[in-house]
């Protein structure tokens, strides 16, 4: 039913940060896939939101202490149960009821802020009391509200935490994993005012009455240094976040950030003192070594080259997309890739749904929802002494012609074809040298043997020379010997 991907009515349903469906695809184990940052965090991970793409993954299932990143479940839940000019009373719990070195400010039992007011102080300067507060006001004890957010952490796709209280102390049942994490800032980010408060480099206060930029008024800098534009660490492409520390968990830190069309979440637990760092080298490596494309310009590329009668027009909606690694040779991925669709129900309006598949060998990159049309069948001719039968509907057929996976076979057997022409002249060529370099060698051989019978030859006649010279002065001596004698 690959086909689908051109008929016309054929509608994806979208799945980017602002659909409430969040899957994740995890081919990280690719051949070839780029090579992770060396971190110190003990446990990664970082997804790429339009897509699902699981970009890094270290030990992210390992269950760990979350620390103060709690406070984004929390400041979701209030932003989903609360107005902002709401006005909340800090009880005497929730002043007092905060363990040993987990205060803030002075804040006194009784004061009143606002809903607006506390998320400033909660997100920005991570004030315990005031998450001890919104979880009363929202749910009427801890205890509640603690079974509210892990209600909903599930519905946002944690499968390995359990949540006992609204900030993050320490409590050895208070635990999470980084996947998790992922998973709920991912659910977060679709909020706006959430990353509009988790996203604020500062706020200005008095003693917490008072939230407002003056001049008098005492400043205090977001702990996550990233969205600070006085700190070193400072990068214009992260939107919001939150870091935690406590003796349990170490430190904590759950960054959204946006580059292009790259938008990713990555979350660090048992970190180090260098957490800062490791966020900015998951994110240079995010941003340096991959690329998204859309289905539907993946679609329409295909059918370009695919050559299909089938026209353009309400085929190709945009919808989610797929995430390559730069070192991929993107001709050969895009021969490699093949679409599944699966049929589904029949909606009242008279489409059906189904789901397609992008894929490369076994691996799922993508799986959309889709919608199309039903074909009405036309009423056929009544048969002898029978009345004439009602109308039915049947599912859409695939049309006559090229289909899909056929284009993408015959891609693959070209591709094949000259791999394999290739391959042969890379033989021949080393055949060749191998040749030339044996005749050149025995070319130097035949010169060497030369060159000694040339030399031995000239040896012998200097040798013959001197041998001829010696038997002269010889001759020469006994002459005179001779006519000295007969002299005497």
């Amino acid at each position: 039913m690959a086909a689908l991907l051109l008929w016309p009515g054929f509608r994806p349903v979208m799945a980017g940060t602002g659909s409430p469906r969040r899957e994740v695809f995890d081919y990280t184990s690719m051949s070839g896939w780029p090579e992770a940052p060396d971190l110190t965090a003990a446990s990664v991970y970082m997804i790429e939101l339009n897509s699902g793409a699981v970009l890094v993954d270290k030990n992210s299932r390992e269950q760990s202490f979350p620390a103060s990143t709690t406070k984004i479940m929390t400041c979701l839940l209030a932003l989903e149960n609360c107005q902002l000019d709401e006005r909340i009373t800090l009880s005497h719990d929730a002043i007092y009821d905060i363990e040993e070195g987990g205060h803030h400010y002075d804040f006194q039992e009784g004061e009143v802020l606002t809903v607006d007011e506390c998320l400033r102080f909660l997100m920005v300067e991570s004030v315990n009391e005031i998450a001890y507060a919104l979880a009363e006001h929202i749910s009427g004890s801890l205890e509640a509200f603690a079974d509210l957010m892990n209600q909903r952490a599930k519905e946002l796709g944690a499968e390995n935490t359990n949540f006992k209280n609204p900030h993050g102390l320490n409590d050895p049942e208070h635990v999470t994993t980084a996947r998790d994490m992922a998973m709920i800032l991912w659910g977060c980010v679709q909020n706006e005012q959430f990353c509009y408060y988790a996203g604020l480099p500062s706020v200005s206060g008095i003693r917490g009455r008072a939230v407002r930029m003056e001049e008098d008024f005492p400043v205090f800098g977001n702990h996550h240094l990233m969205l600070r534009s006085s700190s070193d660490y400072y990068d214009k492409d992260v939107v919001c976040g939150k870091t935690g520390y406590t003796s349990l968990a170490g430190n904590t830190l759950v960054t959204y950030a946006s580059h292009g069309d790259m938008d990713v979440v990555c979350v660090l637990m048992q970190g180090g003192s260098d957490r800062f760092n490791d966020t900015r080298l998951l994110l240079d490596y995010a941003w340096n070594n991959f690329t998204t494309r859309s289905t539907a310009d993946l679609a329409r590329e295909l059918l370009a080259q695919a050559a299909e009668p089938f026209t353009l027009a309400d085929t190709l909606v945009p919808g989610t997309s797929i995430v390559f690694p730069n070192s991929f040779p993107f001709p050969v991925l895009r021969t490699l890739m093949k679409t599944e669709f699966s049929v589904g129900e029949v909606t009242d309006h008279g489409t059906i749904t189904g789901t397609r598949l992008w894929k490369m060998g076994d691996s799922v990159l993508q799986r959309e929802i889709v919608e199309i049309p039903y074909v009405e069948e036309t009423q056929k001719p009544a048969e002898p002494d029978a009345g004439p039968e009602a109308p039915t509907l049947e599912p859409y057929s695939e049309p006559e012609g090229i289909l899909y996976e056929d284009v993408l076979g015959w891609r693959l057997l070209d591709l094949l074809i000259i791999g394999g022409l290739f391959l042969l002249l890379i033989i021949l060529f080393v055949v060749l040298v191998w040749v030339i370099s044996t005749w050149h060698q025995d070319r130097e051989e035949e010169i060497e043997e030369l060159k000694a019978e040339k030399e031995e030859e000239k040896a012998e006649k200097k040798a013959e020379k001197l041998r001829k010279k010696a038997e002269k002065e010889k001759e020469k001596a006994e002459k005179n010997d001779r006519w000295k004698f007969r002299g005497h």
